[in-house]
């Protein structure tokens, strides 16, 4: 069973009270006790020495002393006269060396010695003839000391231990009033801040379920970065390889509209010969008609020249059937080319958007692949700070509990205290 505070209290008051009484008993008692000493020697030497001044030293023997004995000796250490009356006549130099001695020499005063283990006083004085003396025993002349003590010891010393336990147990009850309401106090607080922990550590294993699963989703976030990035690096490849087919076609057609182009002048050639052709054949028409005028006048083979000039006309008109139908021809010619040529320019001015957008693509996806390697750094980062953020979530676990712990032993330890 636990003692309560106040007991506790009490008690200690007790125990000072007790060693200061002590300590002042030790100390103060052995001085009083003196003084005492003094006063009752004082006393017992008065009395003898009033009796010898006043010269009633044979009345004393007539009354019965209250303590010890009386005797009346010579200046030999005879015994004159004695309290009892058996002892009249003893040499008191046989039962008491030194006595007589001590009287003679000082005339009056206390004379102590030990006599059969007992420590004995003489009170005497010199009444001119004889010396008178008082003889008691040490418990005798100081039984109100003795007494004195007696009661300290028995009644007093007792009596202030009791007081001093009620009074320690009143003001530690009066001390503790304050206290118990503050540890109740207390009490309550660390009841309220084991709770509150209590529900910190709750918290807390749901911000680390909370971290756990960021983690988990963390790395999911990586394994899928990881493999959104391969999957950018292989459409970047094949964009990188569509783009140079796209160029190499683009190449192509630019070589066609080359081509393209050189068939339209060669064509523009072909035109301007056919033309100097047509010029020719109504050049040879006109000679030709010409010739057949000139042979209408001269008496020549006019037949022969007739056919010559026939079959030059038929040359001509043959040749300029054929300009004709070949400067036709040319013109056609010409309008498919002009309809190829603008044709390939609009696909030229079309394959150079389609370059521009192919461009644009490869920096989209070049700023995808770097957004994508951003993204991977970010993610990783984020990782190691959900792993930061998971072990120091663990530290102040850890804390909380040791605080808990802490908390309990400390509240354990106040609900032990008993007031």
């Amino acid at each position: 069973m636990k003692m309560k505070l106040s007991w506790k209290y009490a008690i200690a008051i007790m125990v000072l009270l007790v060693v200061f009484l002590t300590v002042i008993m030790f100390i103060s008692f052995p001085i009083i006790s003196n003084i005492i000493r003094d006063i009752a020697l004082k006393g017992f030497d008065n009395e003898v020495s009033t009796i010898a001044s006043i010269g009633a030293s044979e009345k004393v023997f007539e009354i019965r002393p209250n303590i010890g004995y009386y005797y009346l000796i010579s200046a030999d250490g005879t015994t004159i006269n004695h309290s009892d009356p058996t002892r009249i006549g003893n040499n008191i130099r046989d039962s008491i060396p030194g006595l007589v001695e001590y009287m003679v020499k000082n005339g009056s005063g206390v004379y102590s010695y030990d006599y059969e283990g007992q420590r004995r006083y003489v009170a005497f004085a010199y009444d001119g003839q004889n010396y008178l003396a008082h003889a008691a025993s040490e418990n005798e002349l100081f039984s109100d000391l003795n007494s004195f003590k007696k009661s300290i010891f028995t009644l007093v010393y007792p009596i202030s231990i009791i007081l001093s336990l009620v009074l320690g147990y009143f003001f530690g009850e009066l001390f503790v009033r304050t206290p118990k309401k503050q540890i109740q106090a207390t009490n309550e607080l660390f009841r309220t801040i084991s709770d509150s922990v209590i529900s910190t550590s709750s918290s807390t294993a749901e911000i680390k379920a909370m971290a756990e699963n960021t983690e988990q989703a963390s790395m999911e976030l990586d394994k899928s970065v990881e493999e959104f990035a391969a999957y950018l690096e292989e459409s970047r490849a094949e964009i990188e390889s569509i783009l140079i087919r796209i160029k190499e076609f683009t190449n192509t057609i630019e070589e066609i509209t080359n081509s393209t182009t050189q068939l339209a002048n060669l064509t523009e050639t072909l035109s301007q010969i056919t033309e100097r052709i047509t010029e020719i054949s109504d050049n040879i028409t006109v000679l030709a008609i010409n010739a057949s005028i000139e042979t209408s006048k001269q008496n020549i083979d006019r037949d022969g020249l007739a056919r010559i000039a026939e079959m030059i006309m038929d040359l001509s008109n043959s040749t300029r059937t054929l300009s004709k139908e070949s400067k036709s021809s040319l013109n056609a010619v010409e309008r498919v080319v002009t309809s190829t040529v603008l044709i390939t320019e609009k696909i030229s001015k079309d394959l150079s958007s389609v370059r521009n957008s192919f461009d644009a693509i490869g920096q989209v996806t070049a700023a995808s692949t770097s957004n994508v390697d951003k993204l991977a750094r970010i993610s990783k980062t984020t990782h190691e700070s959900v792993e930061q953020l998971y072990s120091g979530v663990e530290q102040f676990e850890d804390a909380i509990n040791r605080i808990k712990d802490e908390v309990q032993k400390f509240s354990q330890s106040m609900n032990n205290i008993v007031l």
